[in-house]
Formats: structure tokens, sequence, C-alpha cells
């Protein structure tokens, strides 16, 4: 795993380094192997993930929704809402991910507008009514 760098991520397009280098300091990453559990589907959600190597799958109901790479994130739906996970997430590929707990993305999305605007597009756009 190499030195986490939050600038390459569309998410924090229109920060400053030094907004950047505030929010990146807030996250831990580690690897994950393929076919592991990274949230449940119904669990509560107290993180939000960032994908920085491999790729995921998302199911609800058992149906497979989605599939995210490099750049992409989840677990924001459950924390902006506060309610639980409405997917399972379970990597595809050897993956790495950051994460940050889920009262300190509500600060940084406080302090952030720009963040903001990108998490409401995403869980509009995730949303299972739509």
């Amino acid at each position: 795993m190499g030195t986490l760098d939050l600038n390459t991520l569309p998410l924090f397009d229109g920060l400053t380094t030094e907004e950047v280098e505030k929010c990146t300091g807030l996250f831990q990453q580690r690897e994950f192997v393929a076919g592991s559990s990274l949230v449940s589907e119904g669990d509560f959600s107290y993180k939000f993930f960032v994908i920085l190597e491999g790729e995921v799958d998302v199911h609800r109901d058992f149906e497979l929704v989605a599939q995210l790479g490099p750049g992409e994130f989840f677990g924001e739906a459950g924390i902006v809402a506060g309610d639980k996970r409405n997917a399972r997430v379970t990597p595809t590929t050897r993956s790495v991910l950051a994460w940050v707990m889920g009262w300190e993305f509500k600060t940084m999305m406080e302090e952030f507008p720009a963040i903001v605007e990108r998490v409401e597009e995403t869980v509009a756009a995730r949303s299972p009514d739509s």
C-alpha cells in the first residue's frame, strides 16, 4: 500500500491542497482480499469508504446493483440518512480501501460544501427508489 493521495479522487475536486491534506489526515487504509465482507446489508452505517485499488460488487436484496472501482466510494447513504446499510459490498479483487468514521465524514461535509454536492448527487443516483 502506498501513501494515501486523495488529490486524485473526483470526490475531492475543487478543494485546495491544504483542504485535501486536512481530509487525508482523517482516513485510514487497509488491504482486503477478494470475497471478504466489507459491509453487510442491514448493518449500522458508521464508516465511509473510498476505493483506492481493486473492484467491489454491490448487492441489494441479493441482486447485483453496481460494480465500483478506484476513485469511487460507498457508505455515504447510511451515514447521511442516519440509517442502516442498504447494500452488501464485497471486493471481487484484491482491494485497498481508505475509510473514515461517520462523524468525521459528516464534519468534512460541513466544512467543505463541494463534497456535499458530490455525495448528494451520488445518494440520489444510488437510491433504491430511483
